[in-house]
């Protein structure tokens, strides 16, 4: 080995660690998605609705969920119904049957059948969830 690559390795491992600690204060700001647990997915009029409590790390929003037959509907309902974009998440809430929030999923589902979900919150956080449907 040549005495010039000799000088480059280090010099290499310099500035990659360099790199590191510049990108460490980004990466730790990067929040950590809201604690979900998710109860049950009951059904509803074309579908099911998904029983669930969030406990968000400060202020947040679900801006998605997906399921195997795509997309869920983030519904609004004060006293109808309508579609959102967005749900708020400033504090601990439930979104279910009897909450302002509801997550709504089409299609034909039996009972026992667990769900796959993907929950989607701001800075593209994602959270996976396994849900039962129960009558």
């Amino acid at each position: 080995m040549t005495l010039r690559r000799l000088l480059h390795a280090p010099l290499a491992l310099c500035a990659l660690a360099l790199c590191a600690l510049a990108l460490l204060p980004l990466l730790g700001s990067a929040g950590s998605p809201p604690v979900v647990e998710a109860t049950a997915l009951t059904p509803t009029f074309g579908g099911v609705l998904l029983t669930a409590s969030f406990r968000p790390r400060g202020k947040d929003v679900l801006s998605g969920a997906w399921y195997e037959g795509g997309r869920a509907k983030l519904m609004r309902c004060d006293p109808h119904c309508t579609v959102v974009e967005q749900v708020p998440l400033d504090t601990a809430m439930m979104v279910g049957q009897d909450s302002l929030y509801r997550v709504v999923l089409a299609g034909k589902f039996r009972s026992g059948q667990r769900l796959k979900m993907v929950l989607r919150f701001s800075d593209m956080q994602l959270v996976t969830l396994n849900v039962p449907v129960t009558d």
